[in-house]
């Protein structure tokens, strides 16, 4: 028995299938379970599972007071108001401060109307849990909240008018302040939490409605936020200048990890619940990250769960996600922690061993800021090569680069460096860096392009001048940017070939001879004379990176001109490879 409960512990989902054949055998079980055990089995669990696992429990409400606030939160989110009434019915007041405190404001902004998505299953939680709410809220909120509901009208009767006038509204508890209902959909839930204000509260009912007359809302706004951002910072959700700090220089010393005390001797961080691993989820399985985290159980990987919680965090506020929204928070959060695998994966150089070292000294925050550093340094590489480099003399500038190499340098100018990636699909084409394979065939990427100057001006020895003029000639391909390195090379084969001087376009009655002559010599001679020009270079490496991006070239050039029929009428407007006069 010990042993069958210590699997539904781990495998929440055993205890599930076993609830569906046999409810009472389930719940005995479950509820056999230390309390510590079932929370990491409810933490296991997908929001869904949470849902029915804690159904089980006789002891719901401490199990989900137990959880981590931002687990709490984001079970909530991922279940939706429609079934997440368990949860707000049972959870702590921290909990519920949270999430409002997360989802209710969109970036600095009060958003009242997403207060109204939750606060009616406050209602449905019962008196008492509405007037916690009611006890706890902060009356900045509370008074954005009631100017958005409703206004408010005080009047005093007066020896000379002991009856109210016609005209003042018509809702009111106690004869001095009249209310107006902006939205008949909310009235009802507003006038019974009113109700409930008035009866338990009735010094903070006074307060609330004086300050709806006479207090300035911009005043209440701006303290509202402050109340705010203090909270959700104490709860490790920080402010966006410490967010930004993520991509920031590293500060000194932070590589230097085997000078570091390890975390686990420092208590680091402090307090550090039991938590989900959402966070590692968001990373691609197989990463060095989330491979050696799960090799850590008990209190060691609550620490580090913590740690991507935090990181997660810096990637939303910086990003500017919307908490409320789990599919930004994911993107938003997967980048962060990307960032971290790929600090974690340069510092190591990808060996495990030391990974795990490094991991049990430096900081993920730490991490991630060496992750940055590494996509910094590709960033300023590919701005040199655009602005400095052999590219600007080019007026089509990367578009010049075959495919997927155009693609990749691309992603490596954005502000935020983004690492191409075909497979994506649904109209996207780029995505965070995850790990040290990314950063490996960015580097590739960036030196290929890099050598592609030495290969243009100093191998073939054409000059800048003469591959510009090809790409502001009036010819086909009509858009120039689709005029490839690969485009450029076909054409001065075809030229050589033709016995044709110079690097131009080719007449367009040369189109089919020019085809023919090429589908030979690309098989044979003409190939061999241009991957024979590699040998002038005396470094090995860069006789062999040149070989790599000619052969590439010509391996393009003969898959896009060999099933061409130089017999039959070609239309150089429908044909890539080659650059014919227009």
């Amino acid at each position: 028995m010990t042993q069958e409960k210590s699997e539904i512990s781990q495998s929440p989902g055993q205890m599930l299938d076993l609830a569906k054949k046999d409810p009472a055998q389930a719940e005995a079980l479950w509820n056999g379970l230390e309390r510590p055990q079932r929370l990491r089995a409810v933490l296991a669990a997908g929001a869904p599972d949470r849902l029915r696992l804690l159904t089980l429990a006789k002891d719901a409400r401490a199990l989900v007071r137990d959880m981590a606030v931002d687990d709490f939160a984001a079970t909530v989110l991922e279940l939706g108001p429609e079934d997440a009434g368990l949860f707000l019915a049972r959870c702590s007041d921290e909990q519920l401060t949270y999430l409002l405190d997360l989802t209710g404001w969109v970036r600095e902004k009060f958003a009242p109307e997403r207060y109204a998505v939750w606060l009616p299953l406050l209602l449905e939680g019962g008196g008492e849990r509405l007037l916690r709410w009611l006890r706890n809220v902060d009356l900045e909120v509370l008074t954005l909240l009631a100017a958005h509901w409703f206004r408010v009208v005080k009047y005093l009767a007066s020896q000379d008018e002991q009856e109210p006038p016609d005209d003042l509204p018509t809702f009111t508890l106690d004869g001095v302040y009249f209310l107006e209902f902006r939205d008949e959909e909310v009235a009802s839930f507003v006038a019974q939490a009113l109700v409930q204000l008035k009866s338990d509260m009735p010094r903070r009912y006074d307060e609330l409605m004086e300050a709806m007359l006479w207090e300035s809302a911009a005043q209440i706004a701006e303290d509202a936020v402050r109340w705010r951002r203090g909270r959700l910072m104490d709860q490790g959700f920080p402010d966006r200048l410490e967010a930004l700090e993520l991509w920031a220089k590293p500060l000194s010393g932070e590589a230097e990890w085997r000078k570091m005390q390890p975390k686990a001797e420092l208590g680091f961080p402090e307090h550090a619940p039991p938590r989900s691993d959402a966070s590692l989820m968001l990373l691609p399985r197989g990463e060095l990250l989330p491979a050696l985290a799960a090799e850590l159980d008990g209190q060691a990987a609550d620490r580090l769960r913590a740690e991507l919680a935090y990181v997660a965090n810096c990637g939303v506020v910086a990003l500017e996600a919307d908490p409320a929204q789990p599919s930004e928070v994911s993107r938003a959060a997967r980048e962060s922690l990307g960032l971290a695998n790929l600090g974690l994966s340069a510092l190591s150089g990808g060996d495990s061993a030391q990974a795990r070292e490094i991991l049990a000294r430096a900081g993920v925050a730490a991490l991630a800021r060496q992750g940055a550093q590494a996509l910094r340094g590709l960033n300023r590489r590919a701005w040199i090569l655009l602005k400095e480099g052999w590219l600007r003399k080019l007026s089509t500038t990367l578009h010049v680069l075959d495919y997927p190499l155009d693609r990749q340098m691309a992603g490596l100018v954005f502000r935020r460096p983004r690492c191409f990636d075909p497979t994506l699909g649904q109209g996207r084409e780029y995505r965070a860096f995850h790990g040290l394979g990314d950063l490996e065939a960015a580097r590739r990427a960036v030196a290929q392009a890099e050598f592609w100057g030495v290969i243009l001006f100093d191998l073939m020895g054409w000059e800048p001048e003469q591959v510009d003029g090809l790409l502001r000639a009036k010819v086909w391909p009509e858009d120039r940017r689709e005029i490839k390195i690969s485009s450029i090379m076909g054409t001065w084969l075809a030229r050589r070939a033709l016995g044709l001087p110079g690097l131009e376009p080719l007449p367009p009655a040369c189109l089919n001879r020019a085809v023919e002559l090429l589908q030979k010599g690309l098989a044979g001679p003409l190939a061999k004379e241009v991957l024979a020009s590699s040998r002038a270079l005396r470094d090995p490496a860069e006789t062999a990176l040149s070989g790599e991006l000619l052969r590439g070239v010509l391996g393009k050039l003969k898959e896009e001109l060999g099933g061409l029929d130089p017999a039959a009428p070609l239309e150089p407007a429908f044909m890539a490879g080659l650059v014919v006069e227009r």
